[in-house]
């Protein structure tokens, strides 16, 4: 199986190579490129095609937020984390609205950032491939995986009941 590319998204060199030497670690990842803000992550990515972008929040010239339509516009089946400090609901919804497909935390372990990874990339693999999807005979406890993973992906996504 090919190595999935992504494409590392932050304005802080140092955040990028921290982020490049978690992911050599995995064998089933590949660093396609680096961009230092959204607007350079849109020329990279139209170029490079990642499967995957990790992509900052706050950054000049073009934030995540601003660029997650763009690059979801370029790139619909890629798969896209915000990878931010800011954290809560406001955030993942903000997130969500722009295309990302889940919100990661530099506050969490970097092992968070793999899995969620992980996670999001194995949602394609079953989207395009039938033999990989849960098997319907097997009962009603199986779940339907990579609907719901195609969205946005989080642990903490809250919905509001009526009486909120």
């Amino acid at each position: 199986m090919p190595k999935k590319r992504v494409l590392l998204v932050d304005d802080n060199s140092a955040v990028r190579s921290l982020v490049r030497r978690l992911f050599e670690l995995e064998p089933d990842f590949e660093i396609s490129g680096e961009a230092e803000d959204g607007r350079d992550a849109i020329e990279k990515a139209e170029n490079l095609k990642p499967d995957l972008i990790i992509l900052d929040l706050s950054m000049p010239v073009m934030t995540g937020l601003d660029a997650a339509p763009l690059l979801r516009k370029l790139l619909p089946s890629a798969r896209i984390i915000l990878f931010t400090v800011q954290e809560g609901r406001e955030i993942e919804r903000l997130a969500r609205a722009a295309g990302a497909n889940s919100v990661v935390s530099k506050h969490q372990a970097a092992s968070k950032l793999i899995l969620q990874a992980q996670a999001l990339l194995a949602s394609i693999e079953q989207e395009h491939d039938p033999a990989k999807l849960p098997d319907a005979s097997k009962g009603l406890d199986t779940p339907v995986a990579g609907k719901r993973s195609s969205k946005l992906t989080h642990v903490r996504v809250a919905r509001k009941s009526k009486s909120e």
